[in-house]
Parts: C-alpha cells; sequence; structure tokens
C-alpha cells in the first residue's frame, strides 16, 4: 500500500476508536476534539450505502463496456483473451488513480475495479489455458490456481483488501486439493496459516486493512482444518469433488475416521477456548458456529431427532446460555468478570452498518417503493392547474 494510504487508514480508525469513546462516555468533548484535530482524515468518506451502491455502478459499467467490445469485435480464442487482459488492465489503472485521490479513495469504486481487474486477467488466463494443447487439463488447473492465489494476495498487499486475501487463501486450498495427500497438506498448512495470522492480528507495524486480512486469512484457515479434519468430510471425501480427475477415492479405515470424529468435537472446543482467552468476538463467533455444524455432523450419524429439531433446540440453547451469561454479568459489581462486560465499550460498529445497508438496500426495491407511495395515499394519474388559460388537467 502506499504510505499515504496507511496514514490515511490509521487516522481513520484512531477517529472511529476516538467516536467509540465518546459514545462509551469513556471520554469528553474536549478530548474527542482534541483526538480529532491530532488525527486529521483528509478524505471523504461517504456513507455505506453510497459505496455499495457506487460499486455496482461501476461493475455495471466495466461488464456492460466489455460485453459491448466483445459483440463489436466478436473475438476469437486468444483474442478473447487480449481482451479480456485489456479491460482488466484498464481496471488496474483506474484502481492506481482511485486509490491515490483524497476525493475517490473510499468511495466503493477502487474495491469494485479492483476486483474486476483481477477476475478479467484471471478469465484470460483460464482461456488462454484452455487453448493450449500442450498442457494438460490437470496442470492447466493448477498453474490457474496458483496464478489466482497470488494474484490476490498481490492485490491484498497493494489494495489492502481483506476479500482479495480470502481469496487468495481459497485457491491455495483448492490447488492443495489437487495434488496426493490434499486433506493431509490443508491441516498443516491451515496450521502454519493459522499461526502466522494470530501473530500479525495485533501487529502495529501493519496497515489496518492488512491486520483485518489476517484475520480473513486465520479464519479461512480454521475452516479449511475443520473440512478436512470433519468425519463428514472424510465418509463423503468432499474433497475428491474439487479434484475431478483424481482416481477413485478409497474409503477410510475405522481408527481414521475414529480419530476424525475427536477432531470434529475438539476443534470448535479448541477455537472457542482460544476466543475466550483472547477475548476475540471473532473468534467466539467461529467456534459457535463450529459448534453447530459438529452438532449437525453428529446428528448425521446420530438419528436422536429430526434435524429441525437439533437446530431448534441447539439454537433455544444457545439463547437460553446467553440470556444467562448477560444476566450474570448485571449482577456482578461493576458488570464485569474476568474482562467480560454487558456494556458495548468501544465496540466496533462495522456489524451495524452492514445491517443498515441491507435494510436500506431493502427499501430501494420496487415492491417496497409501491409500497411506501401506498401508505403515503398517493393516487396515480396527473394532477390539476388552473389560472392563466392553462388546462385543469397535466
Amino acid at each position: 500500500m502506499r504510505r499515504q494510504s496507511i496514514a490515511w487508514e490509521r487516522a481513520a480508525e484512531v477517529r472511529d476508536a476516538a467516536d467509540g469513546w465518546r459514545r462509551a462516555g469513556a471520554i469528553g468533548a474536549p478530548t474527542h476534539e482534541a483526538i480529532k484535530n491530532a488525527y486529521p482524515d483528509p478524505c471523504v468518506t461517504p456513507s455505506a450505502v453510497w459505496r455499495v451502491l457506487t460499486a455496482v455502478m461501476v461493475t455495471a459499467v466495466v461488464l456492460c463496456s466489455f460485453g459491448a467490445f466483445a459483440l463489436a469485435i466478436r473475438p476469437r480464442e486468444v483474442g478473447l483473451s487480449l481482451l479480456l487482459w485489456l479491460f482488466g488492465g484498464a481496471c488496474v489503472v483506474a484502481t492506481e488513480r482511485l486509490e491515490g485521490s483524497l476525493r475517490l479513495a473510499r468511495r466503493g469504486a477502487a474495491g469494485a475495479a479492483a476486483f474486476w481487474g483481477i477476475v478479467l486477467f484471471l478469465g484470460g488466463l483460464g482461456q488462454l489455458l484452455h487453448e493450449i494443447r500442450a498442457i494438460s487439463g490437470e496442470d492447466a488447473l493448477r498453474l490457474f490456481l496458483l496464478t489466482s492465489a497470488l494474484t490476490w494476495a498481490a492485490a491484498c498487499w497493494r489494495w489492502g483488501s481483506p476479500l482479495f486475501a480470502g481469496l487468495s487463501v481459497a485457491s491455495v486450498f483448492v490447488l492443495l486439493a489437487q495434488v496426493p495427500f490434499g486433506r493431509t497438506l490443508w491441516i498443516v498448512v491451515g496450521a502454519v496459516l493459522v499461526g502466522v495470522a494470530a501473530r500479525h492480528l495485533d501487529d502495529g507495524a501493519l496497515a489496518p486493512s492488512h491486520r483485518r486480512a489476517a484475520m480473513v486469512v486465520l479464519l479461512v484457515a480454521v475452516a479449511a482444518m475443520y473440512v478436512a479434519l470433519n468425519s463428514y468430510s472424510l465418509d463423503q471425501d468432499l474433497l475428491h469433488e474439487l479434484r475431478p480427475l483424481a482416481p477413485q477415492r478409497v474409503v477410510p479405515s475405522t481408527v481414521l475416521f475414529a480419530g476424525a470424529a475427536v477432531a470434529t468435537a475438539l476443534l470448535p472446543l479448541g477455537v472457542l477456548a482460544w476466543g475466550w482467552r483472547s477475548r476475540r468476538p471473532v473468534l467466539l463467533d467461529a467456534g459457535i458456529v463450529l459448534v453447530a455444524l459438529s452438532l449437525v455432523t453428529l446428528r448425521y450419524y446420530v438419528h436422536v431427532a429430526p434435524l429441525w429439531a437439533v437446530l431448534l433446540v441447539s439454537g433455544a440453547a444457545l439463547v437460553a446460555l446467553a440470556l444467562a451469561v448477560e444476566r450474570a454479568l448485571r449482577r456482578v459489581p461493576g458488570g464485569e468478570q474476568a474482562g467480560f462486560t454487558t456494556d458495548a465499550l468501544f465496540s466496533d460498529d462495522r456489524g451495524q452498518r452492514v445491517l443498515q445497508v441491507v435494510a436500506v438496500a431493502g427499501t430501494l426495491t420496487p415492491a417496497a417503493a409501491a409500497a411506501a407511495s401506498a401508505e403515503k395515499g398517493f393516487v396515480p394519474g396527473g394532477g390539476a392547474s388552473g389560472g392563466a388559460g392553462a388546462s385543469d388537467r397535466f
């Protein structure tokens, strides 16, 4: 990332934290104003709704422009690859220009342009590899996945998008599924990535977006390890579905299946314990999701009740546990126990903003607009006017 972009991000993070401290009552208005003055943020930051709409418009412009050129010149196989690369390069250049602008860096256009630039580049590469007869299908797929992993990683490092980090790691695991002992590699590489990413979650030398990318890498690696260790995944050989040209699968032994069953139960508990010790809500949420998946896996092999009943009881138990924990914390003097509290002190409101975007986007549908018009008593059919010789209808 550019140094100026990192500086802008750091200033925005400090200002957001100051806003959280102010809402929580930890600092007063003078201190809040002093922090704002000490860390000025020169960038224009529109609302999340505006950024989403801008990204959608950029997506429409890129895809429609590419489709128009493709229909106009009707390129052949190699020509189509060149056209894809041409548009991909144009998107990358546009991203560089947008990222360096104070007024345009955070409007959503840069992220959309970067995403489609990488997608179009990879699309051109896939088209070219498909036309080269000297490369077998399996080798072409591996080369494509390797390039995808490196390209998304480079894009994440340059522009700081956590989404690109997730796509890079996902490409790595799909690539590992194409080679022998892919399940073992998923476990080993996943553990390595978890260890490396965990060391950089609070690394002050990294940009804030790179630290968030490290969290995404950690979560994807944990998910990959769980898929590789899950007993249902082993029994059904789900990784085999990612390798279409692989030889016939081998039925796992009883000992191996028993070990997978134990890992299915222990890994979610380990993630929960890690989240509890580190006080990271993201890890706690991931652990809860993995526990739910493990319960569904248990229900698949032990038919204690219908699946809907298991899910209903599990959800009710989680709600009851959350209410019990909240009640216990409120009874403790000070409302804090072992670092946990019911107060939303210094919390990040990005999740609330996402929910707000979804709610606002729902009001932009034609049905919602019609419903709003009906509530206001709007009756179509024109209006009335008079005077100056004008007609009474228009």
